[in-house]
């Protein structure tokens, strides 16, 4: 199948320039950006096994591939957003992945938190071949995805950030380039091991204070006017914890794998992680308690069931997971 190198993008009328991208991964983050960039007048090729998300993909122009191989042979730059680093180096490095498609003008494009030790594997062995690699995580949630206000935290060669920009511009807000290959997905770790672990404090901190008499809704005025606010008590105190909404923007089997990354990758570097070691009991009592799917604010739940309270309004049949 011949390539379409870069050198050959199609400028537009307006004088933009239109190019032909791969994404794979057409998930709660994956689905809006792949939204947004044929909003922008990119010719897309996707593949997925979802046939709601290829029909309404089509319907916009996109065009249906069988593997991520078929389709690195199409396009100049190739966009995954999977969840694994198991999933990353299949994408990528598989019998049926980019690699396998020999195209050396694409830029290769990670959007997952994974460790640095695989996305360092998989630049290097691309670069073994031709092919340029960013691992450029993302921070901002479904919302910030649909909303094109995403973080994108970047990894790698500076002229490919410069050749990947003008797409950067079309997902999100800011862009950081870290510095080499392995950069990003270094800093989005230390991002996500903050926010994982604070979640769990705020669960135990709440519980304590509705366990003790203190109405919940009361106690997280205070937290929120005083030292202990972050965006993050911002974000699930009063929209899952105190509402009892825990659909999943990003559930619990996720977070927890980016807190073993975290956890892996401190081992690595001779470093004791103590309190993701804490986080992560209380996110494994979540899992064991039938709520592996649910939103990582369903931390909450099996602490509630063990003092016997309950933080917030009683759920409902449409702010529960799998409902």
């Amino acid at each position: 199948m011949p390539f379409r190198p870069y050198t050959r993008w199609v400028q537009s009328p307006a004088g933009d320039i239109k190019m032909r991208i791969g994404f794979v991964g057409l998930g709660l983050m994956g689905m809006p950006m792949a939204r947004h960039l044929v909003a922008g007048g990119h010719q897309l090729f996707i593949a997925s096994s979802s046939t709601a998300q290829l029909a309404e993909l089509a319907a916009k122009g996109a065009t249906a591939c069988a593997s991520p191989r078929e389709i690195a042979a199409e396009v100049e730059v190739f966009f995954s957003c999977r969840v694994t680093p198991q999933h990353s180096l299949d994408t990528f490095l598989g019998a049926d992945g980019v690699i396998a498609a020999g195209n050396p003008e694409v830029l290769c494009i990670d959007l997952a938190t994974i460790d640095p030790e695989t996305t360092t594997r998989i630049g290097r062995t691309l670069a073994g071949q031709g092919m340029a690699f960013l691992d450029a995580p993302i921070s901002g949630g479904p919302n910030g995805a649909t909303a094109r206000t995403l973080s994108i935290i970047v990894g790698g060669d500076a002229a490919d950030v410069a050749r990947a920009q003008p797409l950067f511009d079309l997902l999100g807000k800011k862009t950081f380039h870290m510095g080499p290959v392995g950069s990003g997905v270094m800093a989005k770790l230390c991002n996500n091991m903050i926010t994982i672990t604070t979640h769990a404090l705020l669960a135990e901190a709440m519980v304590m204070g509705v366990k003790a008499g203190i109405d919940g809704e009361r106690l997280y005025e205070v937290l929120s006017s005083s030292s202990a606010y972050s965006r993050t008590l911002e974000r699930v105190v009063p929209n899952h914890f105190l509402t009892r909404n825990f659909v999943a923007a990003s559930n619990v089997n996720s977070v927890m794998k980016d807190l073993q990354c975290a956890i892996d990758t401190g081992t690595r570097l001779g470093l004791p992680l103590r309190l993701p070691h804490v986080a992560m009991e209380c996110y494994v009592a979540a899992r064991e308690g039938g709520h592996a799917e649910s939103d990582i604010a369903a931390v909450i739940l099996p602490m509630e069931v063990q003092a016997g309270v309950q933080v917030g309004k009683a759920a409902t049949p449409a702010t529960v997971a799998g409902a």
